[in-house]
């Protein structure tokens, strides 16, 4: 999953916590961590607020290298 593995390089990079993104993107923890271990689906709804959480554009998160 292309978009859960740039969340996860974003955060990573930045030196952030998944729980703080959760709770800056209005999901919880658990939801975060579900995306991006591939067990559930990032919904359109959450696109917005996860890429502003990470204070990344929203087509950061959907890039292929």
């Amino acid at each position: 999953n292309p978009v859960a593995s740039n969340v996860i390089k974003i955060i990573e990079s930045k030196g952030l916590k998944q729980r703080v993104i959760a709770e800056k993107a209005n999901m919880t923890a658990q939801a975060l961590c579900d995306i991006l271990n591939g067990r559930r689906i990032l919904k359109v709804s959450e696109v917005n607020n996860l890429a502003k959480s990470l204070c990344v554009e929203v087509n950061d998160l959907f890039k292929t290298e």
